[in-house]
């Protein structure tokens, strides 16, 4: 770990005792990366400790619990990894790679998906990403609202494609991959069921990756710019301004 001496990180090894004497002196940001090593899902206190080769109780002097923790470890995440560089790119680039961030990070090894799941990932953690959105987005020209409500939008996408790839790589990891499962499926069924699913059932068995979950995306974003060029025009767009108000509500 950065900034770490041979001699502290001696002690990490396997079976060899943490040194006595005064308590380690630690960076917040070393107790974070420790936590993230290990995985939301799977943080306690003692497996961080573990991690940096330091009694339990040196933790506490930096962090109340391990609530606060998984909190403080997975806003530094989101930092870290869902606000992409603003180089003046379209709103469409910018919103792509915010989604592609976001995907790898859910789907990385750092559990984010398993603990927002669980309830772990509270709004608070959110402000700073949320933020930086709304300041590229509303200088690409959306309002407020309509940067936030974007967000949703991809995020909900975003969340479900990686939902949807780890499910897949734990069927592959159970010896039946989506891919060969949904064939076999349709297969056993009557030539009289399925017939329209039969004529796409490559399409039907396709596991997400990142070349594929992005289509949906596409399609999302085609809408909204079409959206955006149709409340464009004062003379047109009504339908759109009071689903927009709707969501708003």
């Amino acid at each position: 770990m950065s900034g770490q001496s041979v001699a502290e990180a001696d002690t990490r090894k396997e079976g060899c005792p943490a040194r006595r004497g005064r308590p380690r002196r630690l960076r917040l940001d070393q107790i974070l990366e420790a936590a993230l090593k290990v995985g939301l899902q799977d943080l306690t206190m003692e497996a961080v400790a573990r991690e940096l080769g330091v009694a339990k109780a040196v933790l506490y002097n930096y962090v109340g619990n391990r609530e606060e923790l998984v909190q403080l470890a997975s806003a530094r995440l989101t930092r870290q990894r869902f606000s992409p560089e603003d180089r003046g790119q379209p709103w469409t680039v910018y919103v792509l790679e915010h989604c592609r961030a976001m995907f790898d990070a859910l789907t990385g090894d750092g559990q984010l998906l398993e603990s927002w799941m669980e309830g772990g990932y509270a709004p608070r953690v959110e402000v700073d990403a949320t933020e930086t959105w709304l300041g590229a987005m509303t200088k690409r020209g959306f309002s407020g609202p309509e940067a936030l409500q974007l967000l949703n939008a991809v995020a909900i996408l975003t969340v479900g494609a990686a939902a949807h790839y780890k499910h897949d790589q734990a069927l592959k990891r159970a010896g039946t991959p989506r891919q060969e499962s949904a064939k076999a499926a349709i297969a056993a069924r009557p030539a009289a069921h399925a017939t329209l699913l039969r004529q796409f059932v490559d399409v039907f068995a396709r596991e997400p990756t990142e070349g594929n979950w992005e289509y949906s995306l596409y399609l999302l974003l085609r809408g909204v710019a079409a959206a955006r060029e149709v409340l464009a025009d004062p003379a047109a767009g009504a339908d759109f301004e009071a689903l927009s108000q709707q969501g708003e509500s």
